[in-house]
């Protein structure tokens, strides 16, 4: 299956760029073909397909001279044969255009795929393409013609042909003496012409004239037969149909392969998409990608770095949700009355009933029924009843917990039209504001991969009965098995036993009433300490003050790598009093004050001090300060030196130390006098997971694990990983090194990774092959075929593995956590490539990934992919994995981070789902540690509820953001193209990232840099240093190549571009010492997506060493293969910082969980493996 028809994700204008030489075009019959037969513009009916071929390279943003040799590129001083590319074979090309200036002019054709901007034909098309250049130059004369009027309105059609006609033979636009010869060719050629005058900025010319009157005579001889239309959805279903493709040098081993899938993901999937047409799938959802953060509004139009995620799930998609029928329906004549004794009382005294009688139907304590809530809403809500009761003025009542159908959730229409969800929400109802009893199936069935066949019997055994129920028209049964939070963004187990217990208890009031709690401020009595937002201060402690009540805004440019320049971490302070008015109101925190004394940090001093300082150091002072309560963010913790961990990989540990005194007054730093006696926090940094909940403002808190338990835990509780789409071991390594999992199977496709990963985990069992194949290999060997979909070339390649591959196939039982990244080409703003044949196959390998998990029914699952993975195909490829995890039983959360918060010195947005199983915890999501201009990537669940898995740290953190003077500042200089595998570091480390990532490594390898060109060298080297300089910065000048060739220095289309592109900022940039990386990508280069990758003071772009270090890879950390291989892997790899705050938590859920069976095995009751119905 390949469900590529709703992806529509790109602008054509941010689509690849590339270089196209010795082309040559092409129909279906590989006979050559004038490219105007072809429109300028995409239109809905064409009835020719023109293909191409060359040797594609880069583009370096040359023009072509038109005054010269018509084909002749000013970029290319030397022979086509010696061009170093690669051979492409295009797939059909869908539209062209010409741009041109005074001097230059330049032909671009785009296919799905990307831009190719033309240089020279080959030999054999050179015919074919001089009577396009000679239009181009006709149009640009006549334009040059034009403005020299005074009045352009003055010049008729017939005008400009007789001006033409009158050209010199030698003038480059002359087409013949003979005004009938020149208007033909003119009408002839109108299309070109035309759609030069269209995109041509002044509207005089636009409108003028020779436009209108050539409209005419070109509507006359029907030459509009091409019209600019709206494009359809399926023009960009095309295969790649070129007749020459089949010959194109094999130079990847990838075959298309559908993905390998379970029979319970083929359904899933395989019914929605026949159940919705493709305008019925794009109509009903409306996924927008929303860019609200202010700073980044300023400073560009990033599409993959910059956005604030919103995945909209409008009231359209609510329709499916089906009325119920003909169910037990209350009649409106009968009394409402008690059936049986009352059996308790709630403590406010209200006496407890088991059973009433609704007009005639009976209701029990435990049973669903449907109620009225909003006159307003067409769908009736559903209630769970809690508990039944009597209140004093004899007011017969039911407290009913509210239940959400699929399409009200984050789901949409992709869930179960049967299937309904609890939710956190109550309220009390009349037993006579019953409407209707309705069947809820409360669902627990066994987990494990030993239930999963019994389990699919019977599922379908439910469907079948379902729809024969549907067919005769009876009324739906609905079936309840998960806990939907949206508050949260999880879906959870049911908590059976609180549920229906009758006895005036509430979950959901319980929880409303502990969130009430945490936000509330409560003084105690003696006024000695306080409660805020659930954590208790008492004077002594340490506290967070947010930095804006120390410090207005700084205001600047702010330009891209530059954002967080300006941004504060919290201000440490100790309590010393606490200050209140004599009647203080105790819900108000704004009305009390604390005086506090503060802590400075090395930034605060300057920015050397900041690099060259531990980033946990602090220095006291004497300034004292009053701070209202509302200014505090939360507790952490000052410590002497030698009791803090020195090795661990990133901080999430509130601490910090403090050896010197600063005064501000004089700017100086001295040791801390012996007079001053700090007092420490106190404890032992392992007696204090428990305390970590209270930090911050995390609601949810955090329970950071102490690093020593981490190194200690044997391996028999580290969970056995199996890591898909391993790439070079990122998303490993940082689980690795958080002490939860151990990756002992890897699959990756790419050898160079797989050859990477090898290199770093030797503990790991590698497969460097099609993850399709290893699953098929997997169930064959298992003897579970029948429950397997894939091609034969994925049978037959499985079949060809040999008896030791085999052997190392780990079984259903011996997988504890499956993790990975399914190829993010078809999600990536980053890789507009996503229409391609392979592109296809890898958007589907998000099938095979949940059938593994499926499959294999482990503990834990991770899905990690690009931030933009939620909004892809419309949100459905996301709803429909959340779908597919709690179908199969699982408990589900899904968010975005933002790795730089994570102590990554770079922007690198990524959505996460986790999946824990009924009989776990499901993790939560680390807390952000570190500064970072970015907003909070909400996820819109449905109406206007949005939900953020973590908060945003622009407006503080406990630490500052790391910068790339901290990354990369101690690596020593090396030059263009830079190719020696190893050096020696040749100083000491500076910066306290720079001695963490550096470790006990003495040679540093992969200091190695992509060689540019000539022309862009020299371009390079004229980009001033300096934070922000990027290729607006070049001189308008012309520079000499070493061929002898003039040639622009600023490359020419970008100012001719630059309007529509927010001045291509960044394009040729220079990154800032103070400043972070921008998105680490798998090719920088100057005119790339991500421009800035030149190092800060020398002439080259950034090598893979240091984009390594920016990913937050230790430099002991190897890769493998070519320059661009190394890139490849390191661009597409989650930062392990990142990956271990991830795996924190995780180890964290299974401690946790671990107490509780330690504690009492008999409160297991939230996993019965038995089936209620209600």
């Amino acid at each position: 299956m390949v469900f590529d028809h709703g992806i529509d994700l790109c602008n054509i204008d941010d689509l690849p760029r590339s270089m196209l030489h010795n082309w040559a075009l092409y129909n279906s019959d590989s006979r050559l073909i004038s490219l105007e037969l072809l429109p300028m513009k995409p239109c809905a009916e064409i009835d020719v397909t023109i293909f191409g071929s060359g040797v594609m390279t880069a583009d370096d943003g040359s023009g072509y001279n038109f005054d010269g040799e018509s084909t002749h590129s000013s970029s290319s001083g030397s022979r086509i044969s010696e061009i170093d590319g690669i051979p492409v074979y295009l797939s059909a090309i869908k539209e062209w255009m010409i741009e041109f200036g005074s001097s230059m002019v330049f032909i671009s054709i785009r296919t799905d795929m990307a831009w190719y901007r033309l240089g020279k034909p080959s030999k054999q098309y050179e015919s074919w393409y001089k009577p396009v250049l000679k239009t181009a130059r006709l149009a640009i004369s006549i334009i040059a013609l034009l403005k020299d009027q005074s009045r352009v309105a003055r010049l008729s059609f017939m005008d400009v042909i007789k001006k033409v006609s009158d050209f010199d033979k030698d003038h480059p636009a002359y087409v013949s003496s003979n005004p009938s010869v020149v208007e033909r060719y003119v009408v002839v050629h109108g299309q070109i012409i035309l759609q030069q005058f269209l995109e041509y900025p002044d509207q005089n010319i636009k409108k003028c004239a020779f436009v209108i009157g050539l409209t005419k005579k070109m509507e006359e001889r029907h030459h509009t037969k091409w019209l600019v239309k709206k494009k359809k959805l399926l023009q960009r279903n095309e295969s790649n149909l070129n007749p020459r493709g089949a010959m194109a040098p094999v130079i990847s081993k990838r075959k298309a392969m559908q993905a390998t899938t379970t029979r319970l993901i083929n359904r899933i999937w395989g019914e929605y998409y026949s159940n919705y047409s493709p305008d019925e799938l794009n109509e009903g959802i409306n996924c927008e990608v929303k860019e609200e953060d202010e700073v980044e509004e300023q400073e560009e139009k990033e599409d993959d770095d910059a956005l604030d995620e919103n995945l909209v799930v409008p009231e359209k998609i609510q329709t499916p949700c089906s009325a119920p029928k003909r169910t037990k329906s209350c009649s409106s004549n009968k009394e409402t009355k008690w059936d049986g004794e009352s059996f308790g009382k709630k403590a406010t005294g209200e006496a407890l009933y088991k059973r009433a009688i609704v007009q005639g139907d009976a209701i029990t304590v435990g049973e669903a029924v449907l109620v009225q809530v909003d006159e307003s809403n067409d769908l009736p809500a559903i209630s769970f009843v809690e508990y039944m009761f009597e209140r004093l003025d004899g007011s017969k009542m039911f407290h009913g917990r509210m239940m959400q159908r699929s399409c009200q959730t984050v789901l949409g229409n992709a869930g179960n039209e049967r299937e309904i969800y609890l939710i956190n929400e109550c309220m009390d109802f009349e037993l006579e504001d019953v409407k209707q009893i309705i069947t809820v199936d409360i669902r627990s069935m066994p987990w494990g991969h030993q239930h999963r066949k019994t389990n699919a019997n019977e599922d379908k055994v439910d469907r079948a009965r379902a729809e024969e129920r549907k067919k005769k028209g009876l009324p739906i049964e609905y079936y309840c098995r998960s806990l939907y939070w949206p508050d949260r963004g999880a879906f959870f187990t049911l908590p059976f036993g609180s549920m229906g217990l009758g006895s005036g208890f509430c979950e959901s009031c319980k929880i409303k009433d502990a969130d009430g709690d945490n936000e509330s401020f409560k003084m105690n009595a003696s006024m000695t300490s306080f409660m805020y937002r659930g954590t208790e201060y008492l004077t002594c402690d340490y506290v967070y003050v947010s930095p804006s009540f120390f410090s207005a805004e700084r205001d600047g440019e702010i330009f891209k790598g530059g954002r967080n320049v300006g941004l504060k971490a919290y201000v440490i302070c100790q309590l010393t009093e606490i200050s209140a008015p004599k009647r203080p109101k105790q819900d108000d925190a704004s009305s009390i004050h604390v005086k506090v004394r503060r802590f400075f940090r090395p930034e605060d001093i300057s920015v050397e001090k900041a690099c060259s300082s531990d980033i946990r150091e602090i220095y006291y002072s004497e300034e004292m300060h009053t701070v209202p309560v509302d200014m505090i963010e939360g507790k952490c913790e000052v410590r002497r030196k030698q009791d803090l961990p020195q090795d661990v990989p990133a901080i999430f540990e509130h601490v910090f130390f403090c050896e010197y005194l600063y005064d501000p007054s004089k700017g100086s730093v001295k040791q801390l006098p012996s007079h001053i006696k700090l007092q420490y926090s106190s404890g032992k940094l392992n007696d204090d997971a428990m305390s970590r909940k209270k930090k911050g403002k995390g609601k949810e808190g955090e329970n950071d694990l102490e690093e020593g338990k981490l190194k200690e835990a044997s391996q028999e509780k580290h969970l056995a990983t199996l890591d898909i789409f391993a790439g070079c071991g990122g998303l490993s390594e940082g689980l690795k090194q958080s002490g939860a999992s151990v990756t002992k199977w890897a699959i990756e496709y790419e050898e160079a990774a797989g050859d990477a990963f090898k290199l770093n985990h030797p503990e790991s069992t590698v497969f460097v092959n099609n993850c399709s194949v290893i699953l098929r290999a997997v169930m064959q060997k298992r003897g579970d075929v029948d429950d397997c979909i894939s091609t034969p070339e994925a049978t037959e390649l499985a079949a060809s593995l040999s008896q030791e591959e085999i052997n190392n196939l780990p079984l259903p039982g011996e997988v504890d956590f499956i993790n990975g990244g399914p190829p993010c080409q078809g999600f990536s703003g980053m890789n507009r490539f996503n229409q391609s044949t392979w592109s296809k196959v890898q958007c589907e390998m998000i099938l095979a990934f949940l059938s593994f998990a499926d499959y294999y029914r482990p503990k834990f699952f991770l899905l990690e992919n690009v931030r933009n993975f939620v909004s892809f195909n419309q949100g459905q490829t996301f709803r429909l994995t959340l779908a597919s995890l709690l179908d199969m039983g699982y408990q589900v959360r899904f968010g975005i981070l933002e790795a730089g918060a994570y102590g990554v010195p770079q922007s690198r947005k990524r959505a996460f789902i986790w999946a824990a199983s009924p009989e776990e915890v499901l993790p939560e999501w680390p807390e952000p540690m570190h500064v970072f201009a970015a907003p909070e990537l909400k996820v819109t669940l449905s109406g206007n509820s949005q939900f953020a898995a973590v908060r945003s740290t622009t407006r503080g953190a406990p630490f500052r953001s790391l910068t790339v003077r901290d990354t990369i500042a101690d690596l020593p200089p090396v030059g263009n193209g830079a190719s020696k595998m190893s050096l020696e570091y040749k100083g000491e480390p500076i910066s306290w990232f720079q001695k963490k990532i550096r470790g006990n490594m003495e040679v540093l390898n992969d200091h190695i840099a992509k060689e540019m060109n000539e022309l862009n060298l020299i371009r390079c080297q004229r980009i001033p240093k300096r934070p922000g300089a990027d290729w607006r910065d070049l001189p308008d000048e012309k520079v000499k190549l070493s061929t002898g060739q003039m040639v622009d220095l600023i490359p020419w289309c970008l100012p001719n571009t630059a309007k529509r592109h927010n001045q291509w900022k960044g394009l040729f940039g220079r990154l800032d010492w103070e400043g972070n990386f921008p998105t680490s990508i798998t090719d920088p280069q100057p005119m790339g997506k991500v421009g800035m990758c030149f190092h800060p003071e020398q002439d080259r772009i950034v090598t893979v060493r240091e984009c390594a270090r920016s990913q937050g890879f230790p430099d002991s950390y190897q890769f493998s293969g070519t320059v661009l291989h190394r890139h490849r892997q390191i661009g597409n790899a989650v930062p392990p910082p990142l990956a271990y705050a991830l795996g924190r938590k995780l180890k964290e859920a299974i401690e946790s969980k671990r107490e509780v069976d330690g504690a009492d095995h008999k409160n297991l009751s939230s996993s019965p493996a038995i089936e209620n119905r209600i």
